[in-house]
């Protein structure tokens, strides 16, 4: 056996990059170090965790790939750059005080769900945190919400002002212990503490934490609507087999018949949902995203909830407090944002806007520092895609296959706002914003940048813009007077969010399919195909531009697209006065602008034309939040008996442009006798062909096999899924999202990869 006294003593220097900060990371360091008989220190600082080990060089070795490769499961490590150092012959293993010193290049963990010991301790009645509303560990808890700077300790968060008492302490500096560094570390006798406001009494009723939430879960039994903090704001809640609670909630919030959210224990979802592996695998996952789910005939579930829709959207109670409640309660909740239409999520105790929207607040004295909605993804092809990027996956960072050399920021768009810091090849998005057409909101998405630009040390050289002169969030740019300011199209940035997400750097034909954007010919594009890479994208194709009546006016009120289809289809048949007669004078009145082209603009738009196709086929004629009649179109769709025809379309050509007319399509639909499932079926078929048919030409002309599908209309998985099968089948190579939604929310992202792309491609042409 080799003698130890013979070993050669190395000491070596690491340094860590990525998210390995508030996830447990030093204390496994410190049981490794142990488990290796290795000295040194290791500790957090602006770059990242530094380690130092001294010890039997073979046992270094050993070690590194060890640590590596078994990291805290909430870890991220991007990379290691490691330094052999002189011994320094140290006499123990250490975790020393964070440094603050140097240019910030953290990454934060986002906010987790409550783990399954915390759950264990929490209904253990042994346990000294029994029924604690706010228990946590270094493994769940909040991370992004409370942190107010880097590096992640205690002081630079929200729980600053709450002393820990002598056994959290205890914990708190064990490093053998669960809750080692676990900022948010508190309990009964030093925590944050819960009060209930009503309309009863201005001042809070505070009291045992335990009876407040036994008071609130009574409440919600009896059909109450209670505000409660969350983690990243506040959630509107009551139950969700109430009928009359649910619609006058929806009073309350001035929201008529948008779906709401829902929460359940993962046997109450099972109940009333179809739930697969995959599903279930996400609900249970720490970031605890609202799920799009199947629902079950037999749920119990409000027709309010979800209205003519059939999937139902569920998350699990992901926090200590709402574990409580559910438990209480026994029934599945409504748990919706806490917003006034669709501005940001309340996360500031603001008691008197909350009291406009509940009978009762339950609250907490632990300042949410930066808010954060839900996630919300379904399951496609037993995989994650993404609707809307917040809580649980925000600040996430993605690794790009692209370099910049600038830090750019984008701004993103007007509705379903992100916006995307681009530096070195990372891009950090935004948590969810909302639709920045209201001062509150504009507010917010400027209060996120400076909080991510003091968080992450950031300074944009370059702010991003979309090309629409219109949207309110431009006006974020003046606040970089030094930076150079770019405009992107915007069914262009979906491509570049896509070839962002997959790493493609070749060239492809992007299918971009959404409701409406500016066009760089000036009007209103919504069905575009791109030619190109993140160089350069290049107009291949677009489906036939047609009249849109009264602008945006025709988004909430689909039937005068509708009536403008037909007229283009028709002229002045019967068939156009049959269906305007139901409008009465507005319809007389909009089929006059209609022939005169007065008043609206030409449009390419998909998103519209599902729109146009719902009101002809009698599934309604208004949206009362965006996408809804394409969402029960869809769901209409669902229910056909699956014919294998299809309408018919035309391909033609205009100045070098592809135009894929639809107008066949109506006239069909119109001779149709079929069920009306069965014609929303084939619309959806057909459109799926048409769009194959446009990338067979790209292919024939350019000898590009390779598509992208993105945009706001593939939130459709129908015809996402029998878009990319027909593709696959003609040999395409198909790329779609997963982790960036590939509607709206997925465009700063796209933005700023796009910008990094043009500075990529002047550099080269200098070279």
């Amino acid at each position: 056996m080799k003698d130890s006294k013979l070993e050669t003593i190395i000491r070596v220097r690491l340094l860590i990059k990525g998210i390995v900060q508030g996830v447990g990371f030093r204390p496994f360091l410190y049981r490794s170090a142990q488990k290796y008989k290795l000295l040194g220190f290791v500790k957090n600082t602006l770059q990242g965790v530094i380690l130092e080990v001294e010890g039997n060089e073979r046992d270094i070795k050993d070690f590194i790939p060890y640590i590596l490769n078994h990291p805290p499961p909430l870890s991220l490590i991007e990379s290691v750059e490691t330094q052999e150092l002189p011994v320094q012959f140290s006499k123990t293993f250490e975790i020393v005080s964070s440094e603050e010193t140097g240019r910030g290049d953290l990454l934060v963990s986002p906010d987790i769900a409550i783990c399954d010991n915390c759950i264990e301790e929490l209904f253990f009645s042994e346990d000294r945190r029994f029924r604690y509303p706010f228990i946590n560990c270094t493994d769940c808890g909040p991370r992004f919400s409370i942190i107010q700077g880097l590096p992640y300790d205690r002081p630079k968060t929200t729980m600053k002002d709450f002393g820990m008492c002598s056994h959290c302490e205890k914990e708190y500096k064990d490093p053998l212990d669960r809750r080692y560094h676990a900022q948010p570390v508190s309990c009964f006798e030093c925590g944050p503490t819960l009060s209930l406001y009503n309309d009863e009494y201005d001042d809070a009723k505070q009291g045992k934490m335990v009876n407040l939430v036994e008071m609130v879960s009574q409440k919600l039994n009896q059909g109450y609507i209670v505000a409660i903090k969350g983690l990243g704001g506040y959630h509107l809640a009551c139950k969700a087999s109430l009928e009359t609670s649910v619609l006058r909630l929806r009073e309350l919030k001035g929201r008529e018949t948008k779906p709401f959210a829902l929460m359940g224990t993962l046997e109450m979802i099972l109940e009333n949902a179809e739930v697969s592996e995959k599903e279930k695998t996400l609900l249970l996952s720490p970031a605890a995203p609202i799920l799009l789910l199947k629902r079950k005939e037999s749920t119990a579930i409000a027709n309010a909830v979800a209205p003519h829709l059939s999937d139902i959207a569920f998350m699990l109670p992901y926090t200590p407090l709402h574990l409580l409640l559910m438990e209480k309660v026994k029934e599945p909740l409504v748990m919706t944002s806490a917003n006034i239409s669709d501005e940001p999520i309340i996360y500031r105790d603001d008691i008197a806007a909350l009291k406009e929207l509940s009978d009762y607040i339950l609250t907490h004295d632990r300042e949410i520092h930066m808010f954060a909605d839900d996630s919300v993804a379904k399951v496609f092809e037993d995989r994650l895609y993404m609707v809307r990027r917040s809580k649980g996956y925000v600040p996430l960072p993605m690794k790009l296959a692209l370099h910049s050399p600038e830090t750019i920021l984008a701004l993103g768009p007007m509705l379903k706002t992100t916006f995307t810091f681009l530096y070195n090849k990372k891009a950090i998005m935004s948590q969810y914003i909302g639709d920045t057409d209201s001062p509150a909101s504009i507010e917010a998405e400027r209060t996120a940048i400076d909080h991510f630009m003091k968080l992450f040390s950031l300074k944009p050289g370059i702010v991003v813009m979309d090309k629409h002169p219109g949207y309110p969030n431009r006006e974020i740019a003046e606040d970089f007077k030094e930076a150079k300011v770019v405009e992107i199209q915007h069914h262009k940035a979906h491509v570049g969010s896509l070839l962002a997400e997959t790493g493609e750097m070749g060239k492809i034909l992007g299918i971009s399919m959404d409701g409406t954007g500016y066009g760089d010919d000036g009007n209103i594009w919504g069905g575009e195909f791109f030619l190109g890479d993140y160089q350069e994208l290049t107009r291949f194709g677009h489906l036939k531009y047609l009249f849109l009546p009264s602008g945006d006016k025709s988004a909430k009120e689909p039937w005068r697209f509708a009536l403008s289809v037909l007229n283009s289809l028709y002229g002045s048949s019967e068939k156009i006065k049959t269906f305007g007669d139901r409008f009465g004078k507005k319809g007389e009145f909009t089929l006059e602008t209609i022939k005169k082209k007065a008043g609206g603009i030409l449009t390419s738009s998909c998103g519209r034309l599902f729109d146009a196709v719902a009101s002809i086929l009698g599934i309604g004629d208004f949206n009362t939040y965006e996408g809804e009649l394409p969402i029960r179109l869809q769901a209409c769709a669902e229910n056909s008996r699956h014919t294998d025809d299809f309408y018919r379309y035309s391909i033609e050509t205009d100045k070098k442009c592809r135009i894929l007319n639809c107008l066949p399509i109506i006239h069909d639909i119109l001779e149709d006798k079929r069920e009306t499932a069965d014609k929303a079926y084939i619309f959806h078929r057909t459109l799926a062909k048409g769009f194959v048919d446009m990338a067979k030409l790209a292919a024939n002309e350019y000898h590009i096999r390779k598509v992208g599908l993105t945009g706001g209309v593939y939130q459709n998985t129908l015809l996402l899924q029998m878009t990319k099968n027909l593709l696959e089948k003609e040999g395409f190579s198909v790329l779609i999202h997963s982790e960036v939604p590939p509607n709206d929310g997925g465009i700063s992202l796209g933005q700023a990869f796009l910008t990094a792309g043009l500075l990529s491609k002047s550099r080269k042409e200098k070279l």
